[in-house]
């Protein structure tokens, strides 16, 4: 592969050259500071004796001309070093004529012309010690050929945002070792692996730079938005693919994605991948909110996370590491040279180094936010930062922007992953018309569009007609400040128009719910029954709501939130009486089928509603599924094992003379669908399940399945017949982070003063 370095920053370049150099020369080489009269653009090396000298001149973007008069400028430096040899290394892609121009001038220090090495020759060295290509991955991930794989994906090509995106943290990413090896020794033996961590700490930055290197080697990237059936729909067998899922337990604690079966399904999906060759499988969430989804979630509490989990913490990032974060922000924003020399100030940039509220986030905010125009001197503004993270985005918010662009960014807060621009809209319009007359503020109708505007690029990012916080941060300050401000919650609710909406802000925060209680249950009340037409499955719609709000009351134990969903249970052999009514073969799909029923119950009875259902008269609703299975021609094993569930609470004699449809149904399942549905199972733990099920409805029914178990027997051995994955990854720490002194760290950040013309 052929590289031309230039997403390459300064230091980046040098250790790279660094590492060549020892294995061409196999020689160990070594890091020195430059001394205080050598001039701050030299960088040297030395064997023991000290008697080679190298110098780095990163001048990718650079014509030659300007190459050519550093050299002639650092030559006094040089005759007064006086080395024994002299190599000058650059990425400068240099002809066999510029090179002997350059050895004009640095004879006779330069032994012979092969004493300068040019961006070909680092390609050679490169090419002869893959060993060393290996190690700096950061070099391969930013190459052109990954550059055009991230192109031409097609997640990444859906949006030039994206792409631009991705690049961009290409440029800035450290090779930290820790993390980047732990993560991939994790995939290696697992195919798995939680990435989870505090606030800020870098948790998605790492995840997709595990995904570019799954990509470079030719795996399909899929990126799971919402639920795990995102993935499951997206799995194909025989296709290598990496699949991600950011956040996979929500923002916030009470936002833990158990709905349905989504916990069972994961858990599944992770037990198929980690024995599967060519699949990996990246998850992140915050620490905090695992540990929650251990102790709240049966599926995920009886798991064992230490094989799996990749945790990033502080520590994780070394010394060197957190200096070269903030080289390379430095670099990529192009700070000035009075900011560089204000952090230079009797060393105290190793105040920033060393801050115990130190994180990448942080970082990428301050430069934000300082290059944007933040007042004061730039030392101070960042040591505020660091010391006060929770005021980053106050004065921007509080003073900088109109009530109008505020109202947006609050209402943001309600959504937990993207939103599309018309559904903010649709949200925003009564929200900010409320707000408006409750503050004696005028009122216009591009308020909206004048919103969007101001907030884009700083606070917001808008992607294919979705709108999102511009980085985590926001959102972490957003929620700050309603929980700081109740009142601003409270308009939330007031202002809330739909069940959606009111029941995220129910999962929001347990102290805000608590303290604006009336208003949250006057949103909830009024949205509950919104929009709902049973005659366009309406009884699911209803049912779902039940179980969001069950599942929310178990933290908040409201009174009206309980009597809401006992009302909806007692309703139910009522509601499915209605539905059955004017059931035809050409509504039936309308209708509501078994296993969503069965989807319902179970999310009912997990919220801790099961003596209710107990109590529930189950007449009406086998006569429900009886008429269900006449006029329907499409089921599946779930809609059948509803009986099973239902016998438990309500015992019955299941015989064909009661239940004649559904025995013929399911005798038709049998012939001509369940063979169909076994072949498409894809993951041995759903093999082990029909299987199970099979076993279940035979015993219940009183009919022979044995074509079908057989089947799913079959596929389930054939699921089993997979050989491990081989990977060529050899993991080596990083040497040069042991060689990284105070004295170092200063000396890097000092060159940022000269970058003039070699700057990239």
């Amino acid at each position: 592969m052929e590289y031309d370095f230039k997403s390459l920053f300064d230091y980046d370049f040098e250790l790279l050259c660094c590492d060549l150099l020892s294995a061409l020369l196999k020689k160990r080489i070594e890091n020195f500071r430059r001394g205080k009269d050598l001039g701050i653009d030299l960088r040297y090396a030395g064997t023991s004796q000290g008697r080679i000298v190298v110098q780095c001149k990163h001048f990718a973007n650079t014509p030659f001309s300007g190459l050519y008069r550093a050299v002639v400028k650092e030559y006094s430096k040089i005759k007064k070093l006086n080395p024994e040899r002299y190599l000058l290394i650059t990425s400068y892609p240099l002809t066999p004529g510029e090179k002997e121009r350059l050895f004009d001038v640095l004879k006779p220090y330069c032994k012979s012309i092969d004493d300068i090495l040019g961006g070909n020759e680092v390609n050679s060295l490169l090419r002869e010690h893959p060993e060393v290509e290996r190690v700096h991955y950061k070099l391969w991930l930013t190459s052109t050929a990954v550059l055009e794989k991230i192109l031409h994906s097609e997640v990444y090509q859906q949006s030039e945002i994206l792409q631009e995106e991705i690049k961009d943290k290409l440029k800035l990413y450290v090779q930290s070792q820790t993390a980047y090896g732990k993560a991939r020794k994790v995939l290696d033996n697992y195919n798995c692996c939680i990435i989870s961590g505090i606030p800020g700490i870098g948790k998605t930055t790492l995840a997709e730079i595990l995904l570019i290197y799954y990509l470079d080697q030719d795996y399909q990237i899929v990126k799971i938005q919402s639920d795990i059936k995102e993935a499951l729909k997206a799995y194909t067998p025989g296709v290598k693919q990496v699949f991600l899922y950011d956040d996979f337990l929500g923002d916030t604690a009470l936002e833990i994605k158990a709905n349905k079966n989504e916990g069972k399904e994961l858990i599944s999906f992770m037990k198929h991948i980690s024995r599967q060759k060519g699949k990996k499988f990246i998850l992140t969430t915050r620490e905090y909110i695992l540990n929650q989804a251990c102790q709240s979630d049966e599926e995920l509490a009886r798991q064992d996370f230490k094989y799996d989990k990749c945790v990033i913490s502080l520590e994780d990032y070394t010394k060197a590491d957190r200096a070269r974060i903030l080289y390379n922000h430095l670099c990529f924003y192009n700070i000035s040279n009075a900011c560089i020399e204000d952090l230079l100030v009797n060393k105290r940039i190793m105040n920033i180094i060393n801050h115990p509220n130190y994180s990448p986030r942080l970082i990428e905010s301050v430069m934000n936010l300082y290059h944007s125009g933040g007042g004061g001197k730039f030392y101070e503004f960042f040591m505020n930062t660091l010391s006060h993270p929770d005021k980053l985005w106050e004065k921007s918010f509080c003073r900088q922007i109109s009530p109008a662009a505020r109202d947006l960014l609050l209402l943001v807060c309600s959504f937990s992953s993207p939103v599309s621009v018309a559904r903010l809209k649709e949200c925003y319009e009564p929200y900010h018309r409320h707000k408006t007359i409750l503050e004696n503020r005028s009122l216009s109708s591009i308020d909206f569009k004048d919103a969007l505007r101001e907030t884009e690029g700083t606070f917001i990012i808008i992607d294919r007609s979705h709108i999102s916080y511009h980085n985590p941060s926001v959102r972490d300050f957003i929620q700050g400040y309603l929980l700081e401000n109740d009142v601003e919650y409270r308009m939330l609710c007031e202002g809330a128009q739909d069940f959606d909406l009111s029941i995220q802000l129910a999962g929001f925060n347990e102290d805000l719910c608590i303290a604006q209680r009336n208003s949250l249950i006057d949103a909830v009340k009024r949205t509950y029954n919104s929009g709902v037409q049973y005659e366009c499955g309406g009884f699911q719609v209803m049912g779902n709501r039940a179980v969001k709000l069950a599942r929310i009351n178990k933290n908040l134990k409201f009174p009206e939130f309980h009597k809401m969903v006992k009302e909806f249970i007692d309703k139910i052999p009522d509601l499915l009486e209605e539905e059955q009514k004017n059931m035809t073969n050409e509504n039936c799909c309308l209708k509501v089928a078994p296993h969503e029923l069965r989807e319902i119950l179970e999310g009912l009875k997990a919220a801790g509603y099961g003596e209710s259902l107990v109590r529930m008269k189950y007449d009406k609703v086998f006569e429900y599924l009886q008429a269900w299975f006449f006029w329907s021609i499409i089921y599946s094993i779930e809609d059948f094992m509803l009986f099973r569930d239902l016998l438990s609470e309500c015992p019955l004699e299941i015989d064909a003379l009661n239940f004649p449809d559904v025995y013929l149904a399911l005798e038709d399942f049998r012939d001509n669908i369940a063979e169909e549905h076994i072949q498409n199972i894809d993951y041995e733990s759903d093999c082990d399940e029909y299987l199970e099920s099979i076993e279940a409805l035979q015993s219940l029914f009183k009919i022979d399945l044995s074509g079908a178990r057989m089947a799913a027997e079959e596929r389930f051995f054939e699921l089993h017949d997979f050989e491990d994955e081989e990977d060529d990854y050899e993991f080596r720490e990083e040497k040069n982070n042991q060689l990284f002194n105070d004295g170092v760290i200063l000396d890097m950040f000092q060159s940022l003063l000269e970058r003039g013309e070699s700057f990239v």
